[in-house]
């Protein structure tokens, strides 16, 4: 092969290479929505901001090798005792309607932050169930343990960058 032939050859799979690698970066621009399957999702406990609240937040980690988006809000939230019973513990708000897409993968991560007030008798929750959110309908049906008490009324928050 003559020097023409072999710099048109290098040229045609230069090209090749670069084609491929724009598909590439085209699909991690479009990142799916997570699921269920793609994270890891833990509830802690807070210090108490008063002697009248209690704070908790919900850690959205990405399951190994899983990279998605989340964002919105958490659906259905329900509290269940140990037997797996609704405890019938109301929900009073606390989303700010300042919705925001959140990457899950590698070391980021997202959260959810939920408190109560107390005004009157605390119950300790065993398990915390709800919907992800979903794109266009209601994402997975999760079930989390609960850490420690609440109050009766309960604000849970929309999905965010973890604080701090």
């Amino acid at each position: 092969m003559n020097t023409f032939g072999r710099t048109a050859v290098a040229l045609t799979g230069a090209a090749l290479v670069a084609v491929a690698g724009s598909g590439a970066a085209n699909a991690q621009s479009e990142t799916q929505w997570c699921t269920g399957g793609d994270l890891v999702i833990s509830a802690h406990r807070m210090n108490k901001p008063s002697a009248n609240a209690t704070a908790h937040w919900m850690r959205f980690a990405p399951a190994e090798g899983a990279s998605c988006k989340i964002g919105g809000s958490l659906s259905n939230v329900r509290f269940l005792d140990a037997g797996g019973r609704d405890m019938n513990i109301p929900l009073a708000g606390g989303q700010t309607g300042h919705y925001v897409e959140v990457p899950v993968g590698g070391i980021h991560e997202a959260a959810v932050y939920v408190g109560s007030q107390i005004q009157g008798p605390t119950v300790t929750p065993a398990y915390m169930l709800f919907n992800l959110p979903g794109q266009g309908s209601l994402g997975d049906l999760v079930l989390v343990a609960w850490p420690s008490s609440i109050g009766t009324i309960v604000r849970v928050g929309d999905v965010m960058e973890p604080v701090g």
